[in-house]
C-alpha cells in the first residue's frame, strides 16, 4: 500500500487536494494532517461521507494530527509512521499563513510569524520526514505565483538563486536578512520586495529546487507548484477558483510520471521562477 501526506487539509486547497487525491490513487492510505483534533476528523468525516462511509479502490483516509509549526508533532508524526514501517510515497507540503492586507501587525510581526510557517515550518516537516520518503517517491510543495521573483528584487538578490550551488544556509540568509530589513523598513533599498508571503514562498520555491539537487541520489522528486488563485480563506474568498479547481496543479505534480524535478509549476506547465 502506497502512503500519501497533505499537510494543512482540514480546509481550503489542502482539503481539495485529499478529496479528489482520493478518488485518483489506488491501494493508498492518504494522511489528511492538521494542527486542530477536532476540525482534522471533521474533514475526514466530512470526505468520508461522500463514498457514503466507504473507500473505493482500496484507499484508506486516515487524519493525523500535525502542526508544522510545533516540533514535538512532526516528531510524533514521523514516529508513528517509522514504528509502523510506514514509508511516504509522496508528501504534499500544502499548509501555510498569510496575513490580511489591512493586518494591524507591523511588517516585522508579519515576516517573523509568515517566513516563520511557511518556510521554517515546510523545512522542519521535510527534515523530519523526508527520511522516511521511499526512494523515487516525491515531495511537492504549495507555493504561490507570489514567489517568482520579479522586478521587485534587485539582480544582486536574484543571483542567490540563480545559480546550482546555494545552499540552506543561503535561504535561511535570504529570509533573515528580509526580517532584519524590515524595521526601520529598509527593504527595497536593500533589493526586497516588501511582501513576506512573497519572501516566504520564494524561500520556499528556493528549498524546493535544493531538495531536488541534494535527493537526486535517491531519485526523490521536489517540485514546486502554484495552485492557482483560489477562493479560500487565505485569499478572503476573493479567488476565482474552486479548491477543486485549486487541487489541480498540486494533484498533478504528486501523481503524473513525467513532472520534471526540481521546477516550478503553474497550471500544469513548468513556469520560470526567476524573471
Amino acid at each position: 500500500m502506497k502512503t500519501i501526506i497533505v499537510t494543512g487539509a482540514n480546509k481550503g486547497i489542502g482539503y481539495g487536494i485529499v478529496r479528489n487525491l482520493i478518488k485518483q490513487v489506488k491501494d493508498t492510505r492518504v494522511y489528511l494532517t492538521a494542527r486542530d483534533v477536532n476540525r482534522g476528523n471533521e474533514a475526514v468525516e466530512s470526505i468520508l461521507k461522500e463514498f457514503d462511509g466507504t473507500l473505493s479502490n482500496n484507499n484508506i483516509l486516515t487524519f493525523y494530527q500535525l502542526d508544522i509549526d510545533d516540533e514535538t508533532t512532526v516528531i510524533d508524526f514521523a514516529r508513528y509512521l517509522n514504528e509502523n514501517n510506514e514509508k511516504i510515497d509522496v508528501l504534499i507540503n500544502n499548509a501555510g499563513y498569510a496575513f490580511d492586507n489591512n493586518a494591524p501587525e507591523s511588517p516585522l510581526e508579519q515576516a517573523q510569524y509568515t517566513i516563520k510557517i511557511n518556510y521554517y515550518g515546510t523545512k522542519r516537516v521535510s527534515n523530519y520526514l523526508i527520511p522516511l520518503i521511499k526512494d523515487g517517491g516525491r515531495i511537492v510543495n504549495v507555493c504561490s505565483g507570489s514567489g517568482k521573483m520579479t522586478e521587485s528584487y534587485t539582480q544582486e538578490i536574484k543571483n542567490l538563486f540563480n545559480n546550482d550551488h546555494y545552499t540552506i544556509e543561503t535561504i535561511d540568509k535570504f529570509v533573515e536578512d528580509y526580517k532584519k530589513y524590515c524595521e526601520p523598513d529598509t527593504r527595497a533599498a536593500h533589493g526586497y520586495a516588501n511582501s513576506a508571503y512573497k519572501t516566504s514562498k520564494v524561500a520556499e520555491i528556493a528549498l524546493t529546487i535544493l531538495q531536488h539537487r541534494l535527493l537526486k541520489d535517491r531519485h526523490i522528486k521536489a517540485i514546486a507548484c502554484c495552485p492557482g488563485y483560489v477562493d479560500t480563506d487565505m485569499s478572503n474568498h476573493k479567488g476565482h477558483l474552486t479548491i477543486d479547481q485549486g487541487a489541480e496543479t498540486p494533484i498533478f505534480c504528486a501523481l503524473d510520471a513525467n513532472v520534471p524535478s526540481g521546477k516550478f509549476v503553474e497550471e500544469k506547465h513548468v513556469a520560470e521562477w526567476i524573471l
